[in-house]
This record gives C-alpha cells, structure tokens and sequence, in this order.
C-alpha cells in the first residue's frame, strides 16, 4: 500500500476503494438523509436558493431527498460507480435527478447558483493545498452574486489522531456486517490513511475498503476561506446548528464571497 506521501502528490485514487463499493458506503452512511441534516439543507435552500449544487454528491444521499422534497438540486461526482448508484436510487423512489460526473478541482457548468455544498467531508478529499485552491476557484465562479458555500467536515480530534498504528478499533455494527477500522496518520501532511475491515458474519467473510482524508484543524479551516475570498458568515458544530466548541464532532461554515 502506498503511504500518504505518494498518494498526496499524485492526486492517486488508489486509496478511495471505499466509493467503488457503494452498497457497504450506503450501509455505512445511510441511503438517505433525514431528520436534522435534511432539514438544515431544506432551510438553506429556501434562505440561499433556489438553485443548488452540490459537489461530491455520492450516491444521493442528500441531493434524492432534497430533490423529493421540491429543491432544484444539480450534483456533481468524480466517481461513476457513485453516480450510478445515485441514478438507480432516484429511479427507485421516482425521482427525476440532474448528476453529471466532475471534479471538484475542474469543474465548470455553464452555470451559477444561490448555494453550492460540499456535505458528507468530502472536502477532506482535498489533499493538497492547491486541490483546496482550484476547489474554490471553481466554487467563485459558479456562485451568484449573493450566495453562500456550505462545507461539512469533521473536527479533528487530536486522541483519535494518534491512536496505535495498524491495531483495529470497532466503528460499530451495520446490517450482517461489523466494521473495525485501522488508521495511520501522516502529522506533516495531515492525511489519515484509513482501512475499513468489514466482516460479513453471516458468511464468516472479510473485506477491507480504504480511503484517505485530509484533517483540517478548525482555525486553519476558516483560514482557508479568508484567504481566497470568503467571509465566513456562520460556523456550527452540528447540524442542529448548535454553535461550534472544541467538543464538537463536526465543522459546519456558511461562507460567502466578499
């Protein structure tokens, strides 16, 4: 396996099997939002709408319900596994969707709208400080005068960080499925390697999914939106918008151009 440096600088997906697998993903993460997480967008879309896009928009979770619930949503994903998935989940629930596969780096849609999202960490994909930058170059270009970016991710936590290479931690149970995770930790670059061992018990089987994250620590996170343009309006540690401390699990900013 490639360590963190070597995938950093290559931009490689060798490391984001986890989206290749989008049965365990939904499994893991849940087929649809609901309740507080959905509610927070429903709002954010009648304050900041009408029109939104959402980057990395996976398998649907967010955009499908949003799209349900009457919110003119476009998504984009760099995965076509993901994207397949997405369009069979709406033709499931009879939902017309609008997708189509991009990167959130190089993106351009002939377009602008109110409020453009990155849900779901998927900002930790950015490795690099220059994936960071032309991330949120495209974002400035596709926002209209007066909209917001919202961007979710989670708040490192510093005991988690350092825990013992290679040795497994339980995540929890899904399904048939019980999910230990193994975490190595590059501090100079900030990226978590992590392995995702799900064991089917049914069938006494094993399969091991990884992935890579970039941690951003929470004054370096709302630097980040200073420095290329963006005032950042509202920062919460929850999407019960509940205000952001030290404790909480997440970092949620509403951002928006100077």
């Amino acid at each position: 396996m490639a360590g963190p440096s070597r995938i950093a600088a290559g931009h490689s997906t060798s490391l984001l099997d986890l989206y290749d697998d989008t049965l365990l993903y939904d499994l893991v993460h849940g087929p649809f939002a609901s309740g507080e997480i959905l509610q927070f967008f429903i709002d954010a879309a009648a304050e900041f709408g009408p029109s939104l896009l959402e980057l990395a928009c996976g398998t649907g979770n967010i955009l499908i319900p949003l799209t349900k619930a009457g919110v003119d949503v476009f998504g984009l994903d760099i995965s076509d596994r993901m994207l397949s998935a997405c369009r069979r989940k709406a033709a499931e629930q009879n939902v017309a969707i609008n997708v189509r596969k991009g990167d959130m780096r190089s993106f351009r849609v002939g377009r602008k709208f109110g409020l453009i999202y990155i849900a779901g960490n998927s900002f930790q994909h950015l490795y690099t400080g220059t994936d960071v930058s032309e991330c949120l170059e495209c974002v400035k270009i596709h926002l209209e005068a007066g909209g917001r970016l919202i961007v979710e991710i989670y708040n490192p936590y510093v005991p988690l960080l350092v825990r013992e290479m290679g040795k497994r931690f339980v995540v929890g149970a899904f399904g048939d499925y019980v999910l230990t995770e193994d975490v190595n930790y590059d501090a100079a670059l900030q990226l978590s390697e992590f392995h995702w061992h799900f064991w089917h018990r049914p069938s006494d089987r094993e399969k091991t999914l990884s992935f890579m994250m970039r941690q951003f620590f929470p004054q370096e996170f709302e630097s980040l939106f200073e420095l290329h343009g963006f005032t950042m309006e509202q920062k919460f540690g929850d999407f019960d918008r509940s205000g952001f401390e030290s404790s909480s699990a997440s970092q949620i900013v509403i951002a928006s151009l100077k």
